[in-house]
């Protein structure tokens, strides 16, 4: 049993599709839904139906808290050691988490797992996928990801295990202090791991596991925020942390 935390903010249509994936292969998971004060009637009453349906847990912010703190509530609400992280502009595929939850449970020094994706930095991209990543059917989707699982087999230490579906162990979070109260949204993810990391645990990608991520269409775009100098900010504070502190 793992648990699958989404924070929800409007973005019906995409919603549904990350949604319907998690019914086809994952309705008997422990499942949190954190709707951050979404704005959008009908998803409002679809995530209510679906709460209803399959007796998910379902919180709902009146107005938006962040990505981050929605992320925590989901955390402190649910009760699986090994938990999910999962952005709603994601298409599970079948045995792409527990292919991830099993790494987790037969790799003890392993505290954080990703898959390979369609939309990420560094080496979980497949530019395959990338390239296709709104072009392809859900069909085509779960076609490339039952290929993918056949022809890789690797686990791979990495630094920055993208936060679109990021794995790990509710105890490591916990033990680490979990995100930095100081990073609303930006880095917090990063900054996290340096942590994890340091407390002598390992971060990894898992090649086998696909899920397909749009990019960008999660939550709904903040108004007056500049991302570019958000993320600036963010690794400015992150260096100077843990350069200072050694922390």
């Amino acid at each position: 049993m793992f648990c699958i935390i989404v924070p929800i903010k409007n973005q019906f249509k995409i919603v549904k599709m990350c949604i319907e994936s998690i019914v086809k292969y994952y309705a008997n998971q422990e499942i949190v839904l954190i709707d951050d004060g979404s704005t959008e009637q009908n998803l409002v009453y679809y995530l209510n139906e679906i709460h209803k349906k399959f007796n998910w847990k379902l919180f709902r912010n009146g107005s938006s808290v962040g990505h981050t703190k929605a992320c925590e509530s989901g955390i402190e609400n649910s009760t699986s050691e090994n938990i999910f992280l999962l952005n709603s502009d994601t298409i599970l595929t079948k045995n792409s988490l527990e292919l991830l939850s099993d790494t987790l449970d037969k790799n003890k020094d392993i505290a954080v797992v990703g898959p390979k994706t369609s939309s990420a930095s560094g080496p979980q991209l497949s530019l395959e996928a990338f390239t296709n990543r709104f072009k392809w059917s859900i069909d085509e989707i779960e076609e490339y990801a039952r290929q993918n699982e056949l022809l890789n087999n690797e686990i791979l230490d990495i630094e920055l295990v993208n936060g679109f579906c990021l794995g790990m162990r509710r105890s490591i979070f916990n033990q680490v202090g979990g995100f930095d109260e100081n990073l609303s949204c930006y880095g917090n993810e990063k900054e996290l791991l340096l942590r994890i990391r340091k407390a002598g645990h390992r971060t990894v990608f898992v090649t086998k596991s696909y899920v397909h991520h749009f990019g960008k269409m999660s939550y709904s775009q903040e108004k007056n925020i500049n991302i570019g100098k958000a993320q600036r900010d963010a690794d400015c504070y992150i260096m100077k942390k843990h350069l200072s502190t050694g922390k």
